[in-house]
């Protein structure tokens, strides 16, 4: 039996409805315009955004630190080596994902380091860092004391192939590292991903007139200090003293015992007098930051880039510091997180002092190390093991001898960019790394090119 509906059930819904309509024609009203003027309403603050945070998840134990905080130097890890061998060994890759089966175990990787925790060790690590403003490039790093090392940033990677057009390249002098940086391999939304490209220790063979390099002026006298510095020393020096008379005479040779670097790998570093006095006459001062959010932060760092990195084709690398991004040139303090304004005072003197002294917090430049000095690298083809064809002038590998089981020299090799290059210790790509450590929000630098001619 249908229920009977009279006049006065039909009103609430009819009077329901117009209000809806009502509602609906109705302009929403500002809440700015209906409140009282005074007091004024307290504006809500965002809470500070962490520009090193890689958003992984506190849990206890070395799991509640984040490395790329430790690695900025916000947060002080007791025992490095702890930390960064438990974390690494946790997201290492099978040993099967590196196709060319260069992989260096996380326990061999440690015993490594160890073992070269003194005055006399001869530590080196090859970062792989992809900036989101300094765009991708290679930070060697040679250890010449028990807490510090020397640092190069190499745009391009190291050269690999001996017929290569483009084997002389850039390498600017950047601030002294402690020597546990050597073990970070992170990533953060506003620094980009690190991985451990090649490691291992380094032997500094004696220089003498290189066929690549220019000569200067001042070459025959240095080379003649050094090896009357060598034989007035009749006891045999350490890899790390020799570096540091090579350093200070600014011609290094340098063997490369690594991982993923092919055998008797030998490469030239110099500085010529020129780039040398130029860098020290560019004064220390003090920098002037603006005040500015966190969001007009990201939003710099998120635009794509007007200028892309430089072409390998250009005749010579440009110096990591003239690398511009929309327009503002940024140097080393800005790659590893420059202070802002609203930094506290204790921060801003730690910055003045790591400017003046050319090296971070932990770390002795007791080597004179200068800001931003630009060397030449160049692949020491002779004692990579190469020998030069007299009729088609190209580099070949020396045929073995009866002493030698192995023909020297090696196949070339390429450096391909953070797309494809693997960690050497976890076996991971720098996009792994930003996987792992749950970034968000990260916007790689375009224009970058491999050198493969």
């Amino acid at each position: 039996m249908k229920r009977s509906r009279s006049p006065d059930t039909d009103q609430p819904v009819k009077r329901n409805a117009n209000i809806s309509q009502a509602r609906a024609r109705t302009p929403p009203t500002l809440s700015s315009l209906t409140s009282s003027v005074s007091p004024p309403r307290l504006k809500k603050l965002k809470p500070k955004v962490d520009m090193y945070s890689s958003n992984t998840p506190a849990n206890d134990g070395t799991n509640a630190l984040s490395l790329a905080a430790v690695e900025a130097g916000e947060v002080k890890a007791e025992d490095p080596v702890e930390l960064f061998s438990a974390r690494l060994a946790a997201v290492a890759r099978p040993l099967s994902t590196s196709l060319d089966g260069r992989r260096l175990p996380v326990k061999d990787w440690i015993d490594l380091y160890s073992r070269n925790r003194h005055e006399n060790g001869c530590h080196f690590v090859i970062h792989q860092h992809d900036h989101p403003i300094a765009g991708p490039h290679y930070d060697l790093r040679l250890q010449f004391s028990e807490s510090s090392s020397l640092s190069w940033a190499i745009m391009y990677g190291l050269p690999g192939n001996p017929n290569s057009r483009r084997m002389n390249r850039n390498a600017t002098e950047t601030r002294v590292h402690c020597l546990w940086n050597h073990l970070i391999e992170t990533a953060s939304r506003n620094t980009g991903s690190m991985i451990i490209w090649d490691t291992g220790e380094y032997e500094v063979l004696p220089y003498y007139a290189a066929e690549n390099p220019p000569e200067t002026d001042d070459s025959a006298s240095d080379i003649s200090n050094i090896s009357a510095g060598m034989a007035i020393n009749h006891q045999r020096p350490s890899e790390s003293e020799k570096l540091k008379e090579a350093f200070q005479n600014r011609k290094i040779r340098l063997r490369l015992h690594g991982t993923r670097l092919p055998k008797d790998y030998t490469i030239s570093l110099r500085l010529s007098t020129e780039d040398d006095d130029a860098a020290r006459a560019r004064p220390i001062t003090q920098k002037r930051r603006r005040r500015r959010t966190n969001a007009d932060f990201m939003k710099k760092t998120r635009t794509p880039s007007t200028s892309p990195s430089p072409s390998p084709d250009e005749s010579h690398d440009q110096p990591l510091n003239a690398v511009s991004f929309n327009g503002d040139n940024y140097d080393e303090d800005a790659i590893h997180g420059g202070h802002s304004a609203s930094d506290s005072k204790s921060e801003l003197d730690t910055g003045a002092r790591t400017r003046l002294t050319n090296a971070y917090p932990g770390a002795v430049n007791s080597i004179g190390s200068i800001h931003q000095r630009r060397w030449f690298i160049t692949l020491d083809r002779t004692n990579s093991g190469f020998v030069r064809d007299g009729k088609s002038k190209i580099w070949k590998r020396k045929p073995p001898s009866s002493s030698d089981q192995d023909t020297l020299g090696f196949e070339p090799f390429y450096v391909r960019g953070p797309e494809f290059e693997r960690s050497v210790v976890t076996g991971r790509t720098g996009n792994d790394v930003l996987v792992d450590e749950n970034v968000e929000g990260f916007t790689p630098r375009r224009g970058w090119k491999p050198v493969l001619n």
